[in-house]
């Protein structure tokens, strides 16, 4: 008798409250012991999570559902688990009319993790199918991405977080696959190498054409233990074309793997800003023709944000540029770190070079006074002041570069040369699937002793080992 008596309850309730002009909206959501099963649809996601509580996860089933119509989203706005049965299992079409650049079909506002499931933008513009907002801790993983061929954006991050475990193809040379921008005063405060405060990029597999990801405006990215099998590059943007105008405030780029056959791209490309770049391995055998390119663009051609007016040496340093530090700006006060990185076998070495245009030349002429002044790349982004590297294969004495070995190698050795590094292979713990002590920790020569410059986050990032539902 009681449930006949609820079932006509739910029977009659819709009719009443038309009657008296109001709406009802009935979701087909369950929930049971903080887990919430819903249909997969936009709406009753939305209305699963409203109804959430931070660490409750909500489930797509399997299937195949399209979300971002008309500019709508998902908003994942507390600290839950939104979770797919499976890449596999269960596919998100991102519309054709869904939000675009820093508004993503799936909206990201709390350090929630959202994972296991694919995604499929159209080829209708810049697209998102992932932002953040500015809180941080949050995670994106085990998503299959593939992209639109006109400039889509996999994930567009204004806040520090893990993306890890997914696998993004490309749909064209356009695509910045990660787009990223830092907070307004990260150059401001000092830097966050080795530690939490940037966007992760981890363990994840890169395809086709694009960017591996855009690091903007004050952005802090770390790039590790990915494999990269397209023509892609990661790439860190400079103040000459960012909008805000400010540049890349670091980057970390470890451990990866570039596997393409394909010649003539640059794999890496850093613009601004300090970081470290070391143990990555660009497999193609004649190693010339994939580039690590280290740039500055203000003087190749006069942008906005340089009152467009060529950089030349004279206006060392340049405001952003690899190498230097947080504001006020000061000389080569925080060089850029790059070692045992390996291109088809042999030693890979950066390319600093500019396509200086006559303009420029004649610029600094005036600016010298000497009318047969010249100068490129080079003196702008300089070895042993901007940036040091080590020579794979050959013995460090410190006069240059960096070195690598055992804390007693490194003690032996008495530096003539002020911020040379060495990389110390029987220290450090960060990585955690290595055993003690053989993780490595960084070096630098302060005039009169070697002192401790940087360790590593700890890997696998602590947001995997946390959530229990990981692919660790």
């Amino acid at each position: 008798m009681k449930a006949s008596l609820i079932y006509l309850q739910r029977l009659l309730l819709p009719a009443l409250l038309l009657s008296l002009g109001l709406s009802c909206k009935v979701f087909a959501f369950t929930k049971a012991a903080g887990i919430y099963k819903t249909d997969g649809s936009q709406s009753d996601v939305n209305a699963a999570i409203a109804d959430a509580a931070a660490g409750d996860t909500i489930n797509i089933p399997a299937g195949s559902f399209t979300w971002g119509d008309g500019g709508t989203a998902i908003y994942v706005n507390k600290a839950v688990v939104l979770q797919g049965a499976g890449r596999k299992r269960t596919t998100i079409h991102i519309a054709k009319s869904a939000p675009s650049w820093g508004s993503g079909t799936i909206q990201i506002s709390a350090p929630a993790t959202v994972r296991s499931f694919s995604t499929i933008q159209p080829n209708a513009g810049a697209t998102s199918a992932f932002s953040t907002g500015k809180a941080n801790g949050w995670r994106v993983s085990d998503i299959d991405h593939t992209s639109a061929a006109s400039c889509g954006y996999f994930v567009y991050a204004s806040s520090y977080g893990l993306i890890d475990n997914c696998t993004v193809t490309g749909g064209g040379g356009s695509d910045e696959l990660i787009f990223t921008r830092g907070p307004a005063d990260s150059w401001r405060t000092a830097n966050s190498c080795g530690s939490a405060d940037a966007v992760y990029i981890e363990d994840c597999t890169f395809h086709a054409n694009g960017y591996v990801c855009d690091f903007n405006s004050n952005a802090r990215g770390v790039v590790r233990f990915c494999t990269v099998s397209g023509r892609m590059k990661v790439d860190s943007h400079g103040l000459a074309s960012n909008s805000p105008p400010r540049g890349v405030r670091q980057t970390e780029v470890y451990g990866n793997r570039w596997t393409s056959p394909t010649p003539y791209y640059a794999a890496i490309e850093i613009r601004g800003g300090t970081g470290y770049v070391f143990d990555n391995v660009q497999q193609r055998q004649d190693c010339k023709t994939v580039w690590l390119k280290l740039k500055e663009y203000g003087c190749e051609g006069t942008w906005p944000n340089f009152r467009n007016e060529y950089q030349t040496p004279h206006d060392y340093p340049i405001a952003d540029q690899i190498g230097v530090g947080r504001d006020p700006k000061a000389a080569a006060s925080e060089p850029m770190y790059l070692w045992n990185n390996v291109a088809g076998g042999a030693d890979w070495l950066p390319d600093a070079s500019c396509s200086v245009p006559p303009g420029a030349i004649s610029m600094y002429r005036k600016q010298t006074g000497n009318p047969a002044a010249t100068f490129g790349g080079e003196d702008i982004c300089k070895a042993d002041r901007d940036y040091f590297k080590d020579a794979v294969g050959k013995a460090f004495n410190g006069s240059s570069g960096i070195g690598r070995g055992t804390k007693s190698q490194m003690l032996a050795i008495a530096p003539t040369k002020l911020g040379v590094g060495f990389w110390v292979t029987n220290e450090g713990s960060w990585h955690s699937r290595l055993p003690a002590n053989t993780s490595g920790r960084l070096y630098t020569w302060n005039g009169s002793a070697w002192a401790l410059k940087y360790t590593p986050y700890a890997y696998p990032h602590p947001l995997r080992i946390k959530d229990r539902g990981s692919r660790n």
